[in-house]
């Protein structure tokens, strides 16, 4: 399998573990079964907070390491190092992405209802979705149509 194949499994297959997750996490909540009680809105705030301030962290870095994964692989599509930056851009936007529903996990231990940690949940998971792996190379002349990553 070529390095660039190879590269888009490894991808697709991190990417099924951290959804994957998203299920396991709200498994193990269901068999822990941890007691609801008042938590204090200032920890809830401070946990709304620090999801808030992911979006724009894993969107940053998400964009910095695929701009620079694009420009590598339009020249070459088997360059070692855009693979690696893509590989990196991919593998940190799915921690973004699973970092919140972590704090989901989180809130819920500490006694939250399912209203609010559950709100955490689906951040995540809609960011997991947002951020699925995509790969275009551009063939040559950047005037052709893109090529997606694995299809051709």
């Amino acid at each position: 399998m070529a390095s660039r194949e190879k590269t888009v499994a490894e991808i697709w297959t991190i990417y099924a573990s951290f959804v994957i997750t998203f299920f396991l996490f709200i498994f193990m909540i269901q068999m822990v079964k941890p007691a609801e009680k008042p938590v204090t809105p200032v920890i809830i705030g401070a946990f709304a907070f620090a999801a808030v301030s992911y979006l724009p962290i894993g969107a940053t870095l998400r964009k910095r390491f695929l701009n620079g994964a694009v420009k590598s692989l339009r020249t070459d599509p088997q360059d070692p190092k855009g693979l690696a930056l893509w590989r990196t851009g991919n593998i940190l936007s799915f921690a973004v992405a699973e970092s919140t529903m972590l704090l989901g996990v989180a809130l819920k231990f500490l006694g939250a209802r399912w209203v609010i940690s559950g709100l955490f949940f689906v951040l995540g998971l809609s960011l997991l979705i947002w951020w699925m792996p995509k790969l275009e190379i551009y063939p040559g002349n950047a005037s052709d149509p893109p090529t997606p990553m694995g299809t051709d």
